[in-house]
């Protein structure tokens, strides 16, 4: 399969994502959701990723070992996604839309973690991902500003019809993608239970990265209201969000260079750390529009880089037919139960002790998690200096 494919899918799959991290909250204020509610409701779209992807881990192992082709579970997961998002146009209430909502994360959420896994074992040099991926980055910056720019005349009300384009596209781009998503090397009799190599290694990497999303998800729930508030526009708004993208994809263009340089238990450590400052300025100097373009330049860092360490670590755990059930693992419990609990204590905390307050917390959570880093993730990867 041409490795374009797997471009166009991650297009279109963060085109989504474009959407709904930085205006879904708009969206759910516009209906007249109070932050407690929007806080919740955008934990169904972290939660859901805790359950989702092991679920359709364990469906691709037993359809891989069966004939070899686990794409068809992305077709059946955009095609649900899709279609149970149309319902959105119909729901109102907060339990109608949760449910709606749930409803369609489940499928959504499938999808990533299958794609990681066959975007590996089709890749000659997987240093080579970050040049993939970064098709993704493209797809999200073409949405958060367009969708920016379109609210500026039109207002929230264009976030849900232009959500139903995106997943639609993702839809037909899965369409195009056919042929094995296994490695050649991998054996029907391979065990797929992960009980026989997660270990305390695996379990401590895994703990860094839920803390690591937990510090994230206010920026991701609450950063387009947060600029709201201090006299930012829909069209600043969403320049702001590409700007974070735009150096990010410059990161995933240098990143073969920089794992050949550097440890991946160091990389990992310089993201923990960038955070930190990164939450800290943000807390600090909301209404300086510089500062703010600085922390989200950081993105680069605190997503783009951490993401490409963490997926080749993930990768070095996880072998064999172990890959899909690895990458479930990662997304489940990093970006779904970190950014789960992160956004439920997200909207109690920015409701009843203050904005600024949250993103110190965030910041003060990284500064722990860096100065514990630096001395045990190298044994964590088991890597010797370079």
């Amino acid at each position: 399969m041409r490795t374009w494919y797997f471009s166009n899918f991650y297009f279109f799959y963060f085109a989504t994502i474009g959407i709904i991290m930085p205006y879904w909250s708009l969206y759910l204020d516009h209906k007249g959701f109070s932050a407690k509610d929007i806080g919740q409701l955008m934990a169904i779209f972290l939660f859901t990723k805790m359950v989702a992807p092991n679920i359709w881990a364990t469906l691709a192992d037993r359809i891989s070992i069966r004939n070899g082709n686990v794409l068809v579970l992305l077709k059946v997961a955009t095609l649900m996604t899709f279609a149970i998002y149309l319902l959105m146009y119909s729901v109102n209430g907060f339990w109608p839309v949760a449910g709606v909502m749930f409803g369609y994360c489940v499928f959504w959420n499938a999808s990533l973690p299958q794609l990681e896994a066959a975007t590996l074992n089709h890749l000659n040099d997987k240093r080579d991902y970050g040049r993939v991926r970064l098709w993704g980055s493209v797809g999200f910056i073409v949405t958060v500003f367009g969708v920016g720019v379109l609210m500026d005349f039109t207002g929230p009300s264009s976030i849900l019809p232009a959500g139903a384009i995106a997943l639609g596209a993702l839809f037909l781009s899965s369409m195009l993608m056919n042929g094995p998503s296994r490695s050649s090397e991998l054996s029907d009799n391979e065990p797929v239970s992960l009980l026989a190599i997660i270990d305390l290694r695996v379990l401590v990497l895994m703990f860094f990265c839920i803390l690591m999303q937990v510090s994230h998800a206010p920026l991701q729930t609450f950063l387009s209201l947060y600029l709201l508030e201090y006299g930012y526009s829909n069209s600043q708004i969403g320049l702001l969000w590409t700007t974070g993208v735009v150096f990010e994809i410059g990161v995933f263009i240098i990143a073969f260079r920089l794992l050949e340089k550097f440890r991946l238990s160091s990389l990992l450590t310089l993201t923990f750390i960038v955070s930190m400052v990164r939450w800290t300025l943000l807390a600090s100097f909301p209404y300086l529009p510089i500062v703010v373009f600085v922390t989200q330049a950081m993105h680069a860092i605190t997503f783009g880089l951490y993401h490409i360490v963490m997926i080749q670590l993930i990768d070095r755990f996880f072998v064999g037919a172990y890959q899909v059930r690895g990458q479930a693992l990662y997304s489940s419990l990093t970006f779904g139960l970190g950014g789960a609990i992160g956004s439920f204590l997200s909207g109690y905390l920015w409701t009843d002790y203050g904005k600024q307050e949250l993103f110190y917390l965030c910041g003060l959570l990284m500064l722990i998690v860096s100065l514990i880093s630096l001395f045990v993730m190298p044994k964590i990867t088991g890597e010797t200096s370079r």
